[in-house]
This record gives C-alpha cells, structure tokens and sequence, in this order.
C-alpha cells in the first residue's frame, strides 16, 4: 500500500485582485424553525459505524471514515446510495483532511490526507481512489512513526503532522522522508512546553500563519507557523485531552472540545484570552465527537452522544436549534461550504458491545442503523 510518491500537489492558486465586491447575504438563522432532513446514505455502514464526515471545499464530495479502516467517498446526490470510492488504510484512522483547494473541476487538487495507525501518512486521489504520495515520519532510532493529527496550511504547500509532543513538517510537493520536526516539549514530565499526543491541528483561515495544536494534555497551543514559536497557551475542559481544535473563519475565535467533558469552549484569542461561551453537548466518554463552524462565521454545529446535532449562536453561546432523532450518538458533522445557506452533513455511530438476552430490553437489543445523513437548517 505504502507506494513511493508520484504526482505532487498543486500549489495554492494565483489571487485575482479585482475590485470591491457587493454585500453578501450571509445566512442567517430564524428562531423556530425546523431544519428539514434532505437524505441519507445507510447501506455502506449496515456492519460498521462511521467515526467522522467532511465536506469537499467545493461541496460536491462527501469523505467519511469508518471502523473497517476505510475512508469512503460519496458525490452530494440524493441518489446515491453506495460509496463513489473505497479507500481501505491498514489500521485505525487517526485523522483526515481535504486539500484546502480541492475544486472537481481541476484533477490534480482532488486529494485528501489520511494518517493511520502502524503507517505512514497518505495522500489520496479523490478522484481515482489511488493512492498519490506518502510521507513518512521516523523517530530517534530511525523507526517509522504515525501521526496522529494531520492538516494542511493555509496555502495548501505544507503538510503539519502530530506527534507525541512533537509536530512534523512536510513539503507537500516532494512525498519523501524528509521533514522539519518540532519538538514541544522535552520530556514527558517536563512542565515547559506543549506535553502529550497532539490530536488536532488547525490553521487560521485569516492568513495570519497561525495555528492551533491541542493535545491529550489537555492543553491547547497557538504557535507560528514559519519559526514555531509559541503565542498562546490555554487550559480548560477540567484538564481532559482536546480532541479538536478550530478557529472561527474571521481568526478572533478558537474553539475547542475535549473527550470526557460536555462543552465546547469559545476562546477569545484577540482580547480577553478567556473563554467566552460554553456549547453544551454530551460528551462523556473517549469519543471523538466533532464540531464545526458554518462559513459565515456566525453558527456552530456539534454532535452529541445523546443522539442530536445541535446549532449555536456563536455571538450570544445560546442554543438556536437542534436536529434530533438519530439511532446513534452523533460523531461527526460538516457544514457545505455556502454562505447563504446552511446545509449540513452528519454521521451517526459508536461502539457497542454484546449483552446476554435476559439483561437487556428490545430497545438495548436493537441494533442502530448507522450512516450519514444530510440536513438544511433554513433562514
């Protein structure tokens, strides 16, 4: 599976300067109103559940993971009821993310990247389910060591990757073994630096080369991009291990969701550095459970293990909506990137183990159908 790399990614494109664009009517959210379920998509999860779901940046893609090690494809159709692409990994999915200028029109950006447990990180094409490019990570004594986070910069030419207290830098256009490391911390127990795995990594979409690692530490660091140097450092969630980190599209928020705590935590990173709202949400075990913010910048949806989707307020931290009447605890869900709606994509499942007959009732026997599914909170 580990093919040598092959095709490089294309690099960010040339910005068109033109002049001063009209009012855009970014969608906004009326009290009241019920979001309408659009489709689903069941038959590829009949014997596994799906453990995260992300949009294309161009909307016409669905990329979904599952407990079968298999990243699976889906093009945005109500009649599609079967995966377009089937990308099997050999081990657990730790962590995926879509070229940030993925465009369908345009081949050579339909790629996505993929670490997994015991392998190297993977770039995928989209477009014919091979497998593009690999980049591999060695430790001290010159062993093969996985990421456990993956994500790619804000002009899409570098690939960051996260390690225990390490983060890993790659050139997106050569695959190869050759990478920039940054050490975090110097020891487990050290008190300086970031400590623990470093399970999420964002980017500030305000092009200021910032980013965002939070780690099982349950810290959660803003450092530069270019020299690594370390801005910010927030502590929260009762010391839980942040399981995702994101930044608002305008850069003046950081959000942050941890396992075993049931919130997420709206940073002020510009003036107060103090948390400015919490989103409840179920979230009481090791699960990741995903979150994400609409593209206007105002509303955030999370899932819940308590079987909802629910749809903040990001100004005002009040609960605007829900979607309610999943079979399962809600793991992932994605916005369409459109300003002037909001449509949304989700999936639903978790692990479930056996129990005797005589110690459960039909509701516990029952087994959830689990899947991903579209939905449109209307204006």
């Amino acid at each position: 599976m580990d093919s040598e790399e092959v095709e490089p990614v294309m690099t960010a494109p040339a910005m068109e300067v033109v002049g001063e664009e009209p009012a855009y009517a970014w969608y906004e959210h009326v009290p009241g109103t019920a979001p309408v379920h659009l489709y689903s998509i069941t038959a590829p999860f009949s014997r596994h559940f799906t453990r995260g779901i992300k949009v294309s940046p161009d909307g016409l893609c669905l990329l979904s993971n599952a407990d079968d090690n298999t990243m699976r494809l889906f093009e945005v159709n109500p009649s599609v009821t079967e995966a377009a692409l089937e990308m099997p990994e050999g081990g657990t999915i730790y962590d995926f993310n879509w070229y940030p200028f993925m465009n369908s029109a345009d081949p050579a950006t339909c790629v996505f990247a993929t670490t997994t447990h015991a392998h190297p990180i993977h770039l995928w094409d989209a477009y014919t389910g091979e497998l593009r490019a690999t980049y591999r990570a060695y430790d001290h004594l010159d062993e093969l060591t996985s990421a456990y986070s993956v994500a790619f910069n804000a002009t899409g030419d570098k690939l960051f990757a996260g390690f225990d207290r390490t983060i890993r830098i790659f050139d997106t256009a050569q695959p190869s073994r050759d990478f920039t490391t940054r050490a975090l911390s110097k020891t487990r127990k050290s008190r300086a630096g970031q400590r623990g795995i470093i399970a999420s990594l964002h980017f500030n979409p305000d092009h200021s080369k910032m980013y965002a690692a939070g780690s099982y530490s349950g810290q959660t660091c803003i450092y530069a991009e270019d020299s690594g140097e370390e801005y910010l450092r927030l502590e929260g969630h009762d010391g839980q291990g942040i399981t995702q980190v994101q930044f608002s599209p305008d850069g003046k928020y950081l959000l942050t969701g941890a396992r075993k705590h049931n919130a997420v935590l709206v940073w002020d990173i510009r003036h107060t550095m103090q948390v400015l709202h919490q989103l409840p949400r179920q979230c009481p075990t090791n699960q990741r459970i995903a979150f994400d913010i609409h593209c206007g910048g105002r509303y955030v949806a999370t899932g819940s293990e308590d079987k909802r989707v629910l749809l903040y307020d990001l100004l005002t931290g009040d609960c605007v909506n829900e979607i309610a009447g999943f079979s399962d605890a809600v793991n992932g869900v994605s916005f369409f990137p459109s300003g002037t709606t909001a449509q949304l994509a989700s999936c639903t499942g978790q692990r479930h183990y056996e129990v005797p007959e005589d110690m459960c009732d039909d509701e516990a026997r029952a087994k959830p159908a689990h899947g991903v599914h579209l939905h449109e909170f209307h204006a």
